[in-house]
């Protein structure tokens, strides 16, 4: 194992430990990995080069054409998607949401678990939704500035009381979440597929978690 010292867009500074057979395999020819760190109560992207030295770091939780975050301190992601497989076969959570949500929280523990779980939710709660459209075969040029009232708003809608700003179209408060973690994910997950079928838009999320409390905003992303 390896400590890499960490200065957290919070203002603390703290160790971490990574793998390095586990995070080496997984660099690309950019030779920078963006890897996915839960610090307190938010998490954190740290771009590692190959020499696994931090270059940035930000509190950002990047949705961009074939690249995505690595969880180094995650259980098997194998196991988390079996468990959410087999949860939205008892209890789908098109229909059951909170029943299913509560049955996550038993079962999974830890954040960065969490943000998997609700990772693999919101994808397949957003392709649910959308079915009939993608089955046509369907593409998206939505803007960014609608997705949150559109697209992600009417399935947040399951799992907490919503208060939009009004000045800021791109801009929510989530409040009273079972699993914020959870929550995150599921935003997370919706943009996956949602940029699946986008025409050349990167979109990144930004939010504080503050107890059950989310502020979350979305907005398009400048390059790394």
């Amino acid at each position: 194992m390896k400590k890499i010292r960490l200065e957290c867009t919070c203002g603390e500074t703290f160790e971490y430990e990574i793998d390095p057979d586990q995070i080496k395999p997984e660099f690309g020819t950019s030779g920078i990995l963006p890897i996915l760190v839960s610090h307190n109560d938010h998490f954190i992207t740290v771009y590692l080069d190959e020499n696994l030295n931090p270059r940035s770091i930000e509190r950002v939780l990047l949705v961009k054409d074939q690249e995505s975050s690595v969880f180094v301190k995650s259980t098997s992601l194998l196991d988390v998607k079996d468990t959410i497989a087999k949860l939205i076969k008892s209890d789908d959570p098109n229909s059951h949401f909170l029943r299913f949500l509560s049955q996550v929280i038993q079962k999974i523990k830890n954040s960065e678990d969490l943000f998997i779980a609700g990772r693999i939710t919101g994808r397949y709660l957003w392709q649910k939704r959308r079915e009939p459209l993608l089955k046509m075969g369907a593409s998206f040029s939505i803007d960014p500035e609608l997705i949150l009232k559109t697209e992600l708003i009417p399935i947040f809608e399951k799992s907490a009381k919503i208060k939009v700003i009004q000045e800021d179209r791109q801009s929510i408060i989530l409040k009273d979440t079972l699993s914020p973690q959870f929550i995150i994910g599921l935003a997370q997950g919706m943009l996956d597929a949602i940029q699946e079928y986008m025409h050349s838009v990167s979109i990144v999320i930004e939010y504080v978690m503050t107890g059950s409390t989310i502020f979350l905003n979305i907005k398009k992303s400048e390059q790394v």
